[in-house]
C-alpha cells in the first residue's frame, strides 16, 4: 500500500500562515487526484493513503484523527474506483469485480452485510457532479475479536461483541466503470464527519472517464 500524506508541505504553510495572523484552518482543502481524474474537498489536515492496480482499481481512503466511537478509533472516508468487469485482487489470494454500479450495491448488501442489515436510507437516485448516481446508509453488526477495543458494543448480556456499522455508500456510473464513496462509520460515531462525507460527495468533479480514459469535456 503506498501512503503519501495530503500535501505535506502546503499544509504545513498553511497552519503556520493561520497561526500568524491569528486565524484557525480551514475546515476542507481541495484535492485533485493522483490519475487527474477527479476533483474534490477533502477534509483538512486528515492523511490519504492510495491503493492502485493499475488503471483498473484505485482506492483513495482519507484518513482522519483518532476517535474511540469508531472501528480501531479510526474513522475515514474513501472513494474507490472499479474498472467494468475488471478483477480486483483481494487478501489471501482472493479477487472481485463488478460489471456495474447496481451489480456492486447488490453484491455489497448481499455479501458484506448479509441478511441481518438494516436499511437505514433505502438506495435511491442521486446528483453526483452532474450524473446520475446511487446513495444508501446500512446498519449491520459484525463480529469482532475480543482484543478490540474501540468502536465495540456489547450484545447478548456481554456475550457477543460486535462492532455496529453503520456505513454510508454513494455511487456513481461512469461509461467505463464506476466510483464508490464510502463513509464507514459506527451508529455510535456516525454524526461525527457525515458532513465530511456529504461536503466531499457535493464537491466531487468528474475530470475523466475513469483514471485511464479521456478527458471528459466541460
Amino acid at each position: 500500500m503506498k501512503h503519501f500524506l495530503l500535501s505535506r508541505l502546503s499544509r504545513i504553510t498553511l497552519a503556520g500562515t493561520f497561526l500568524l495572523v491569528g486565524c484557525s484552518p480551514p475546515k476542507y482543502i481541495g484535492y485533485r487526484s493522483e490519475a487527474g481524474d477527479f476533483f474534490a474537498q477533502v477534509p483538512y489536515g486528515w492523511s490519504v493513503y492510495l491503493d492502485r492496480q493499475g488503471d483498473d482499481y484505485l482506492a483513495y481512503n482519507f484518513i482522519g484523527p483518532f476517535e474511540p466511537e469508531f472501528f480501531r478509533g479510526v474513522p475515514s472516508l474513501s472513494v474507490r474506483w472499479y474498472k467494468a468487469g475488471a478483477k480486483h485482487r483481494l487478501r489471501l489470494g482472493l479477487s472481485e469485480s463488478y460489471y456495474s454500479g447496481n451489480d456492486y450495491i447488490r453484491k455489497v448488501l448481499r455479501e458484506v452485510y448479509g441478511s441481518d442489515r438494516f436499511m437505514k436510507v433505502d438506495v435511491h437516485d442521486i446528483s453526483i457532479s452532474g450524473w446520475s448516481g446511487k446513495h444508501f446508509v446500512v446498519i449491520s453488526p459484525t463480529d469482532v475479536e475480543r482484543k478490540t477495543q474501540f468502536g465495540v458494543s456489547n450484545e447478548r448480556g456481554g456475550k457477543r461483541r460486535v462492532v455496529l456499522r453503520q456505513h454510508e455508500y454513494a455511487v456513481l456510473p461512469m461509461d467505463s466503470g464506476f466510483y464508490v464513496f464510502i463513509y464507514p462509520a459506527t451508529t455510535g460515531g456516525f454524526s461525527k464527519y457525515a458532513d465530511r462525507f456529504n461536503h466531499l460527495v457535493n464537491t466531487f468533479k468528474v475530470l475523466k472517464d475513469g483514471p485511464g480514459g479521456p478527458l471528459i469535456k466541460g
